[in-house]
């Protein structure tokens, strides 16, 4: 009897001891973490490199003015249509002349009657000049022929050439002379005369170079402008092209002939294009952080048709992705599943038993969102993204939900 009395207690006990290993079990055990998956995958990929872009009209003509006056205002506003040698884009009213004053008029006066005298001075010595020439010749003409029968020596004669030859440069230095004199009076005779290059009260229009669009007004008003001055700026809008001040470092990895998609510039899909030309020649640009950088331009050709992109005009920020390379089908891991490891990369994936296996992976090339995979993976294996410092090799792990 009293064996079976405590029969009870003990099975009691026997189930709270089971009961507190049991929870004591719960709280020691490690629940799986909970960790983001991705798949490897097979697929295109692409490398490229990203910069910001200006859009410029190819053929850019500025219109200035060619001599110094009176602009009338300019009727023409940006986006106006012009046609070459037809459309009339601004007119000016060449300026006279200062008149001059009573002391100038004498001073000048009495210089050209000074410049008379060294003209007619200068005509004398023309003429001097040109006696001394004549009989120079005359002189070489006998003596040669006397030494073509013997009767001169060799030195004589020598002595007649050079004697000629010195008489023609003098004879050519005494006629500069006399020009430089007549051009030196006809300056000074300009001076007292009214009028410029143009005649007064004659306009001097400006027709169109080129036909095409007007991009910019740079003197709209009318006012005086000097010889010079740009007034305006015309274009053809569908010649577009865009022009990006990449890094040294990354222009010289591109070659004419890339391609380029164009995003941000406003439109629903990215534009096409083909790098055309990378400058020799590069510069250095202050950054907005104030850091000197070297930089090139690369300057890009639109492939695609004129509609798709009429509403791009002069002067729009746009962003460019010039691809560097190129692949239709190539084994692709996401770019956060790597980590390093050493010299080399590594990544976490899940295995059959729910836990995470770590796993040396040999890349090719790198993008933004992924990379090249020769190596370590299969397609279809999924790894982890991101793994903190809690994942590590045989740690159960779980995707989240």
């Amino acid at each position: 009897m009293k064996s079976k009395a405590l029969t009870g207690p003990r099975i009691t006990a026997a189930l709270v001891i089971a009961a507190l290993a049991l929870a004591v079990w719960f709280l020691l055990r490690k629940p799986a973490l909970e960790v983001d998956l991705a798949e490897v995958t097979r697929g295109a990929m692409q490398v490229s490199v990203s910069d910001l872009g200006e859009t410029r009209v190819r053929d850019l003509y500025t219109v200035s003015s060619p001599v110094t006056g009176e602009v009338l205002r300019i009727p023409f506003k940006p986006g106006a249509q012009v046609l070459r040698g037809a459309s009339v884009l601004a007119e000016i009213q060449p300026v006279e002349p200062n008149p001059v004053d009573r002391r100038s008029y004498a001073e000048t006066a009495a210089r050209i009657g000074a410049l008379e005298a060294d003209l007619s001075a200068a005509r004398a010595r023309v003429q001097q000049a040109g006696a001394a020439e004549r009989l120079a010749e005359a002189d070489h003409g006998r003596i040669a022929a006397l030494t073509a029968k013997g009767f001169v020596s060799r030195a004589q004669a020598d002595a007649a050439r050079a004697s000629r030859d010195s008489a023609r440069a003098a004879s050519m230095a005494a006629r500069q002379g006399e020009d430089a004199a007549r051009h030196a009076l006809e300056a000074a005779r300009a001076s007292l005369r009214g009028g410029g290059g143009a005649p007064a009260g004659q306009v001097v229009r400006l027709t169109a170079p080129v036909s095409g669009s007007v991009l910019r007004v740079l003197h709209e008003s009318a006012g005086p402008v000097v010889a010079g001055t740009a007034l305006m700026e015309l274009g053809d809008p569908a010649g577009i092209e865009i022009v990006s001040d990449m890094l040294s470092a990354d222009a010289v990895k591109v070659t004419p002939g890339a391609l380029v998609e164009i995003d941000a510039w406003g439109g629903e899909a990215p534009l096409k294009g083909k790098v055309r030309l990378v400058e020799p020649y590069g510069f250095t640009k202050i950054s907005a952080l104030g850091v000197e950088e070297q930089r090139v331009n690369v300057v890009i050709d639109l492939t695609d048709p004129v509609p798709a992109r009429a509403r791009l005009g002069h002067g729009y920020r746009v962003i460019v992705r010039v691809a560097l390379w190129s692949a239709p089908d190539v084994l692709r891991v996401p770019l956060g599943a790597l980590f390093r490891q050493g010299d080399g990369w590594a990544a976490f994936t899940l295995g059959s038993d729910g836990r995470a296996r770590k796993v040396a992976v040999r890349v090719g090339h790198i993008n933004d969102d992924s990379a090249e995979v020769l190596g370590g993976l299969a397609a279809g294996d999924k790894v982890v993204l991101h793994p903190g410092e809690k994942v590590a090799d045989g740690v159960k792990i779980r995707p989240p939900g």
